[in-house]
């Protein structure tokens, strides 16, 4: 039995009306925060005078050849890492007090780090060969798609669970 499944009162469903109203704040914050990295994606890596998406050549632009300096890339995966750690875990622990089994709560709370490091690994490799950007798309959307579950299933649990 778990320290989750030993006590009721930790299930989402079960909180005060209080804690139910901070956790839902949190997660539609966060909801507006992943929005936000998007469309700063769209609007930092879209090409001008391209079409409507952004496409893997755009993407690779920005590490390959003359984009992104060496202490710049170095500077962003910082920042970003120690971002993300507190995103992920905020998020990965609401969701852990969801009614999903077991495997579930490993599988989604683990995967945005797995999904970012590959994120993060394909920056660095697009500098060499403009080819690894897919790593950074699958990085990227894995990561995204990861949270944008846990967040909507939390958010079901808080007041559907």
């Amino acid at each position: 039995m778990t320290y989750l499944e030993s006590d009721k009162r930790s299930r989402l469903v079960d909180q005060p009306l209080e804690m139910k109203v901070l956790i839902s704040a949190t997660l539609v914050f966060a909801l507006v925060a992943l929005g936000m990295a998007l469309l700063y994606i769209y609007v930092s890596h879209h090409a001008p005078g391209g079409g409507i998406l952004i496409t893997p050549k755009d993407i690779a632009a920005t590490y390959y050849g003359p984009g992104v300096g060496l202490d710049t890339l170095i500077g962003l995966a910082h920042i970003h890492l120690w971002g993300l750690l507190v995103a992920f875990w905020i998020i990965g622990f609401i969701f852990l007090h969801s009614s999903v089994s077991r495997r579930w709560k490993i599988f989604w709370s683990l995967l945005p780090y797995i999904a970012f490091l590959g994120d993060v690994a394909g920056w660095f490799l697009t500098t060499i060969n403009p080819r690894f950007v897919w790593l950074v798309l699958l990085g990227g959307a894995t990561f995204s798609t990861a949270l944008f579950v846990m967040i909507i299933f939390s958010l079901w649990d808080v007041w559907l669970g």
